[in-house]
C-alpha cells in the first residue's frame, strides 16, 4: 500500500508539472497615450501590443466616439493582430473635430480576458 501511495504521488507531482500555465494577456496601448489632444479632422495612428504565456482566444480593437448621449462604436475589428505570444496591431481611423475617443484593447487568454484603454479627444 505504502508503494501506490509513493507511486501516486508522484503521478500526481509529474501531471502537475506537465500542464501549461494559464495567463491573463498582457495589453497595452502604446500610442496614442490617454488625455491625448489631436487636431481634427485628422488619422489618428493606433500601436498596441498584446502578450500572453499561451494562445490568445480572441482579440480585439475597439473605438468609439464617446457623446454625451449616447456612445457610438465607430471600428470594431478582430482582425489585424500579428504574431506569436506577442502581438503587436497596428491601425488608424480618421477623427472629427471636438470629439472624445475610447480606444479599447484586448484579448483572451487560458486564464481570462485583459485589455487596455485610453481616452483621447480633438479640437
Amino acid at each position: 500500500m505504502q508503494k501506490f501511495v509513493i507511486l501516486l504521488t508522484y503521478s500526481l507531482i509529474l501531471l502537475l508539472a506537465s500542464c501549461e500555465r494559464n495567463d491573463y494577456p498582457y495589453v497595452r496601448i502604446k500610442t496614442p497615450t490617454n488625455g491625448e489632444v489631436f487636431d481634427a479632422p485628422g488619422v489618428i495612428k493606433i500601436f498596441a501590443e498584446m502578450q500572453s504565456g499561451d494562445a490568445l482566444a480572441n482579440e480585439w480593437l475597439t473605438v468609439t466616439k464617446v457623446n454625451a448621449t449616447h456612445d457610438t462604436i465607430i471600428d470594431n475589428r478582430g482582425q489585424g493582430w500579428q504574431g506569436n505570444k506577442m502581438y503587436h496591431l497596428i491601425d488608424s481611423f480618421i477623427s472629427e473635430p471636438a470629439t472624445q475617443y475610447k480606444i479599447v484593447a484586448g484579448g483572451i487568454g487560458g486564464s481570462g480576458p485583459s485589455y487596455d484603454s485610453v481616452f483621447v479627444s480633438t479640437n
